[in-house]
């Protein structure tokens, strides 16, 4: 059993790493369609006027940006101090409320709904944006057949080995992100930097069955997008130019809150793509915990754990370094040996968790 999950992990990995880059990407044109750049924040006090600047900066025509802040119920100021810098800023911008409702899928559809163009790109209130940020995101729509753009993500601070686990571990999903991308079986996006169209979004109706859960805005979307459309509707932009960088977690508390909110919505995906290479994922490091313990127990040898635990670590390690140059952690061989030691321990037990521990996000149950 222990060498059929293996096996189907070796040719999950081969399919993923033997992804072709697409061949050629549109440039970027004078002209452009106007976009409305929407950001849910929830006590963010700290971040938005950085934000607002961030957007001030974009190189893309301000004549043809909109900014729509969804306050998510703060309470640290934060909705105050957007009042003041609106004043101050040269930016078409509005600031919504969200009312009756909660969570950052609301405060997208409240967006949305008050959009005045065709194009949506939505980021995070912690993020710093590159210059040609907004105008690389929404490029690919020149192609009328894109109706979601997916965008890297890059975790920023890189003192400490908590830091540097925590960037190699998010390499590992963003080429994922990637390379599913690029065999057009997207199963993962990032919410801090993605881009659809409104009336793609309207149609797939993708909050309908799962609004009341208040994490997953950015992957309910796009499975949604999967089942409505063509599956080569959703692409990822691979310019430098489109990365966003977001700052680690500083704390354990943290990361895993968030790690456990991640893998809470994952109950709830009917993606047949998602589930089974979630699936084999899975197996695949639960193998490793089992191996070890039989290890222990004296069921298996040493030589045998060692090779399976090597075995999967030149798989990881090949797939890392298949993302672009600017996405790679440095030290990559050192840090993904580390973390292949810890990954299996740390990841089924996420999952564990996640089946009965609701995390706290900003002072919320989620």
């Amino acid at each position: 059993m222990i060498g059929f999950i293996f096996l189907l992990y070796a040719i999950m990995m081969g399919w993923l790493i033997l992804a072709k880059k697409p061949e050629r990407e549109v440039e970027i044109n004078a002209a452009h369609e106007p976009v409305s750049l929407i950001v849910v924040y929830r006590n963010e006090k700290n971040n938005l006027e950085r934000l607002i600047k961030g957007v001030e900066s974009q190189s893309i025509d301000k004549a043809k940006l909109e900014l729509i802040l969804v306050n998510d119920h703060s309470t640290d100021g934060s909705f105050e101090l957007i009042q003041e810098l609106v004043k101050l800023s040269s930016l078409t911008l509005r600031h919504l409320y969200l009312e009756g409702e909660f969570g950052k899928k609301a405060g997208v559809c409240l967006g949305v709904q008050q959009a005045s163009h065709e194009l949506i790109l939505c980021t995070d209130a912690d993020c710093d944006l590159p210059p040609n940020w907004a105008i690389t995101m929404i490029r690919p729509f020149v192609n009328k057949e894109v109706q979601m753009v997916l965008g890297a993500v890059r975790l920023s601070g890189s003192s400490g080995w908590f830091k540097k686990l925590q960037k190699i571990e998010f390499s590992t999903l963003m080429a994922i992100t990637l390379l599913t991308c690029r065999r057009e079986r997207a199963i993962l996006s990032n919410g801090a930097n993605y881009a659809f169209s409104k009336g793609a979004f309207e149609e797939s109706e993708a909050y309908t069955n799962n609004l009341k859960i208040n994490t997953g805005d950015d992957v309910f979307l796009l499975h949604a997008l999967k089942r409505k459309f063509d599956k080569s509707c959703i692409v990822f932009s691979e310019k430098e130019s489109s990365v966003v960088d977001t700052p680690a977690k500083t704390s354990y508390t943290s990361f895993f809150e968030q790690r456990i909110r991640w893998a809470s919505k994952s109950k709830n995906y009917k993606d047949r793509d998602t589930v089974k290479l979630g699936t084999i994922i899975f197996a695949a490091n639960l193998s490793i915990l089992w191996v070890f313990t039989g290890t222990l127990l004296q069921l298996y040898s040493l030589k045998f754990l060692i090779g399976c635990f090597m075995f999967k670590w030149v798989l990881d390690l090949l797939l890392v370094q298949q993302l672009p140059f600017f996405l790679r952690p440095l030290s990559m061989v050192k840090w993904t040996f580390i973390l292949s030691i810890l990954y299996p321990l740390y990841s089924v037990g996420i999952a564990l968790l996640s089946l009965f521990y609701r995390p706290q996000w900003k002072g919320r149950k989620i």
